[in-house]
């Protein structure tokens, strides 16, 4: 995951532990140059409040930090171009300008949604649809082609994959997971009813569950053992449609299908072109 997303998902840093935060994000420049003395003199905060900063950013300390910023800071300032997500273009504008408006929507997303990547949590996840009895997926309807997408592409492999759109077919699925199954819940926002009795039913169960969501506060996840973010910029209702998270969510699936399919590629490469229909 992105340092600069990071700082921002994290919750419980104090005033004093904000406010040098604030200043990495305004000034990295000079994290780069200063010493930790030097810093705590030019962030006007303590050394002791510099090093529980980096504590909960799980890093090593200050030059871990220091290497982050360097590597990261461009991902962040692309990232950070202006893009109305909900109103991406005007009324007045161009077939032109329409589509480059599109390109540039997309392309922040994507950007977006790499930084959201936690690789050791991505990494889990990976491992767990590998190892899976069964992999099932429930996602919310706005999200359903993307999900039948992934299921397309898993079955073309040879892997069955499971896909309940509907809060019947989930409740009653749910009630039959077992040890060694794995279920995406795919929510933006957690604004579908029945979504958490489902979760806490497949809570009670041994399977896995693994959450995609938006990264705004969400309580399913306190339920689930692997957590994925979408990029969170649109409003749930206030837009012209899904762009952003939609092409952030097709972009993760993808991710995952790719890195499972590299598990066994000579072998997964050979079972489409056997099987290919056209």
């Amino acid at each position: 995951m992105n340092i600069y997303t990071k700082m921002k998902q994290i919750t419980d840093f104090t005033e004093t532990e904000q406010t040098f935060v604030d200043f990495i994000i305004q000034h990295p420049q000079q994290i780069m140059n200063l010493n930790v003395k030097q810093l705590a003199k030019s962030s006007y905060v303590s050394i002791s409040t510099i090093y529980r900063v980096i504590e909960k950013l799980e890093l090593s300390g200050l030059a871990q930090l220091k290497m982050l910023i360097s590597n990261q800071h461009e991902a962040y300032l692309r990232e950070k171009k202006d893009t109305d997500y909900n109103y991406p273009f005007k009324k007045d504008a161009t077939h032109h300008q329409i589509m480059k408006q599109m390109l540039s929507l997309y392309e922040q997303t994507l950007t977006s949604t790499f930084n959201l990547v936690d690789l050791n949590e991505f990494l889990k996840v990976v491992q767990v649809l590998y190892n899976a009895q069964h992999i099932l997926l429930f996602p919310t309807i706005g999200n359903y082609f993307m999900a039948e997408c992934f299921q397309q592409n898993m079955i073309e492999i040879g892997v069955r994959v499971e896909l309940y759109p509907q809060s019947y077919y989930q409740h009653w699925a749910a009630s039959a997971c077992q040890k060694g199954d794995v279920v995406i819940i795919i929510s933006y926002a957690n604004r579908t009813p029945w979504l958490l009795d489902v979760v806490k039913t497949l809570k009670s169960t041994e399977a896995t569950l693994v959450l995609i969501s938006s990264t705004h506060e969400n309580q399913l996840s306190r339920y689930v053992n692997h957590h994925l973010y979408f990029c969170s910029y649109e409003d749930s209702e206030e837009k012209i449609a899904s762009f952003s998270s939609r092409i952030s969510l097709q972009y993760l699936l993808d991710c995952l299908y790719a890195c499972y399919f590299n598990r066994d590629y000579e072998k997964n490469l050979e079972y489409r072109f056997i099987n290919y229909i056209d």
